[in-house]
């Protein structure tokens, strides 16, 4: 064994204790100025009776401040990094978008993003217009009448706001556009505007009743909003 494995082996098999802590710091009177950031996790009392020093309490009140300043600047990198996987995902979404050259490419587009990287159960796509025959996807439909959907004009109301909003699934008025969906539960409603008329709208659903609720931040779901009404106005004209 060389000097060097035997020397490493007695380094590790020494056990650091308060007394090993304490002469290290003698022989290191400079050590705790190097390393600041150790102020925060160490615990000086100043002897004064039952007084509490000055100096005691601007320490506790900084040792705090850095604490939250610590747990806020853990929060922003979070959101950062949310809102980055975010925005990956919708950059993908509205590249698929774009390329859609048809109804049931811009609808299965829709149908991939959503359920295979935003964790919902089901989309459906209703347009307040007619479909051509060619038109047939299965998440796709036309609530322009009576005909088409008996709920047609709840369905069309569901677009009265020209924002995208978070609510219960209500099973009455939309399960006819889920006939495969038994379980679910909350819904995020995406209007579509096109020159400032309502062309339709994207209904995103979830068998977890949280997934979707009004805590939810829609900013995304709006940019979602234009950029598929804008492709329906291209397809469809």
């Amino acid at each position: 064994m060389s000097k060097i494995d035997t020397n490493t082996q007695a380094t590790d098999s020494v056990k650091l204790d308060e007394h090993s802590v304490a002469g290290y710091l003698r022989e290191h009177p400079t050590f705790i100025s190097q390393h600041p950031d150790l102020l925060a996790h160490i615990e000086l009392a100043h002897e004064c009776g039952q007084a509490t020093s000055l100096i005691e309490r601007q320490t506790l009140v900084m040792r705090k401040k850095i604490t939250d300043n610590a747990a806020r600047m853990s929060d922003i990198l979070s959101t950062a990094r949310r809102n980055d996987v975010q925005f990956e995902k919708t950059k993908r979404l509205v590249i698929s978008l774009a390329a859609a050259a048809d109804l049931n490419s811009l609808t299965e587009a829709l149908k991939q993003s959503f359920t295979q990287e935003f964790n919902a159960s089901a989309v459906h796509l209703a347009l307040f217009s007619p479909l051509k025959k060619m038109d047939d996807h299965i998440d796709l439909s036309s609530v322009n009448s009576a005909d088409d959907n008996e709920h047609y004009s709840q369905i069309q109301a569901l677009a009265s706001k020209n924002w995208a909003y978070c609510q219960a699934f209500e099973s009455v008025t939309m399960a006819a556009l889920f006939p495969d969906h038994k379980k679910l539960k909350s819904s995020a409603i995406v209007p579509l505007y096109l020159s400032d008329k309502a062309i339709g709208v994207v209904i995103i659903a979830s068998d977890n009743k949280d997934h979707y609720n009004d805590q939810l931040d829609t900013l995304f779901l709006n940019h979602v909003a234009s950029v598929t009404a804008a492709c329906l106005g291209r397809i469809r004209l």
